[in-house]
């Protein structure tokens, strides 16, 4: 199975965040608890109720504690499926802004607060476009984002911004062939 970015833009292995157990008759995980109550693996790593190893404070981590996502970033206990090959394109929910010499967009504000970019479309601070509830939104409407994932200054996760995911097949494939070429030492090398 390929590896998965987290928001932060950092992979890691589905294997590394699951725990282990046994399986009924049908396929599905069996769960045991611990004397508190809570979901427990084989081996007595606290897991939740999808089977993902979690901390006290039911944040995905890895095997080696190491904290994956947070608590709230997760939907019904699962884990958001972030691939190598995941399609994304900043600019479908980005307004239409000029920007400042520190990089910040330069938007107008509507009477009511609403901040909007330069074709009368609500942004967040950032420029995202969104929705009533303050959740980023692409051109058409779609809810992209859920607020709760945005950061304080209402920025999308990382993973999305810093050019990981693919964004058109000419590029992505270029960038990947590039990154396969640049990871893999090539049959016949020799140190010169």
């Amino acid at each position: 199975m390929p590896k998965l970015f987290n928001y932060g833009g950092r992979r890691f292995d589905i294997q590394d965040i699951c725990g282990q157990f046994d399986k009924d008759s049908h396929g599905n995980i069996t769960f045991r608890k611990n004397k508190s109550g809570q979901l427990i693996d084989n081996v007595g790593r606290l897991v939740n109720e999808k089977g993902y190893l979690i901390d006290a404070n039911e944040n995905i981590i890895n095997k080696e504690g190491k904290k994956i996502f947070d608590k709230k970033h997760l939907k019904q206990g699962e884990i958001p499926k972030i691939f190598p090959f995941t399609k994304f394109k900043v600019k479908n929910v980005l307004g239409t802004f000029e920007m400042d010499p520190l990089g910040n967009p330069i938007l107008d504000k509507k009477p009511n607060g609403d901040l909007v970019d330069r074709d009368g479309r609500v942004v967040n601070k950032r420029g995202y476009l969104i929705n009533a509830n303050g959740d980023v939104i692409d051109k058409y409407g779609k809810v992209m984002f859920d607020k709760d994932i945005l950061d304080e200054e209402g920025e999308i996760p990382k993973v999305f911004r810093t050019g990981l995911l693919k964004s058109d097949s000419a590029s992505s494939l270029s960038r990947l062939m590039s990154e396969i070429e640049r990871n893999q030492p090539f049959e016949g090398d020799s140190d010169y």
